[in-house]
């Protein structure tokens, strides 16, 4: 099914830029992510996310988000 517009899209897309987030055309809430190196996925980073809702999904994008922060860039 193809994803659908919802107004508490927006808010989570800015407070997690690094992962593209949709709506399914059944309701569910979808992350996703890429680059993710070795020792991201041994900490337990995962690349997909799904949940009933915003809330439940921000939930699991702020545990995320703690097992794999951002890295400073270099230079």
């Amino acid at each position: 099914m193809p994803a659908v517009p919802h107004p508490r899209r927006r808010p989570l897309s800015e407070e997690f830029p690094r992962w593209t987030l949709w709506v399914s055309g059944t309701g569910r809430w979808w992350a996703s992510r890429d680059t993710l190196t070795a020792a991201d996925v041994a900490a337990g980073c995962v690349a997909f996310l799904h949940a009933d809702g915003p809330d439940a999904l921000a939930v699991q994008l702020r545990a995320q988000e703690a097992l794999c922060p951002r890295q400073p860039s270099a230079g």
